[in-house]
């Protein structure tokens, strides 16, 4: 599965010249961080954010002599910036965005405003379904800050062979919650497969469609609040 998150953004240049900008912080051999720059459009750029990281093995033989080797590792994140909305979208990044998003700051002399989204998931389902041009199902679903009653709140995760919406007013009786995470199933180049989508604006598609799939999520993604 290919993980995909988007986040919003308000440029304060154009997407090219955050481009060329980019172009002039790559990764080398000599730094620690930098950027791969594949291609600059008048409304998205694709690159790549790449980290260089030293860490120390510790090996020991069998007498118990240790010997301690330092190692490179390195961390690739890939990204595509768009001018319009949704404006940052990462692929397979790390569960921690800050560096990417620090050095974009840096790109752009911290004018920058990066923000993380909170996303409808029923608008998202429905949007995702008209676009795609098919019913899909909802066959389990997690719901976070459920009123069980005055000061306590539960998670409630829901599973079923249809379509599990249908039975949220049961379980939750008019209570208030979040709903947080669902994973909808779909029929593609003859295939059932499922995708999830969590209300933090992030998505797991098979990696053997993401190209065809990715798109419409992207275009589907509702433009609600940050």
């Amino acid at each position: 599965m290919n993980r995909v998150r988007w986040l919003n953004a308000q440029w304060p240049s154009s997407i090219r010249t955050i481009g060329n900008t980019l172009k002039d912080m790559p990764f080398s051999e000599e730094s620690m961080d930098g950027f791969v720059v594949e291609r600059v459009r008048d409304d998205f750029i694709e690159a790549r954010f790449i980290e260089k990281f030293i860490y120390e093995e510790v090996n020991a033989d069998p007498f118990g002599k240790e010997e301690v080797i330092e190692r490179t590792g390195y961390r690739s994140t890939d990204f595509t910036l768009f001018a319009q909305f949704p404006h940052i979208e990462v692929t397979n990044g790390q569960r921690s965005v800050k560096e990417f998003v620090n050095r974009l700051l840096q790109a752009c002399n911290f004018n920058l405003v990066v923000s993380p989204l909170t996303v409808n998931l029923y608008d998202w389902v429905a949007s995702f379904q008209d676009i795609l041009g098919q019913k899909i199902l909802v066959d389990s679903l997690q719901l976070s800050g459920v009123e069980v009653e005055e000061g306590i709140t539960g998670k409630i995760f829901l599973k079923g062979n249809r379509d599990v919406r249908e039975a949220i007013d049961y379980i939750v009786g008019g209570k208030r919650y979040i709903l947080e995470k669902v994973q909808v199933k779909l029929t593609a180049s003859g295939k059932i497969m499922s995708i999830h989508l969590a209300n933090n604006g992030t998505a797991k598609i098979p990696t053997d469609h993401t190209s065809d799939l990715l798109p419409l999520l992207r275009q589907s993604f509702p433009n609600g609040k940050s």
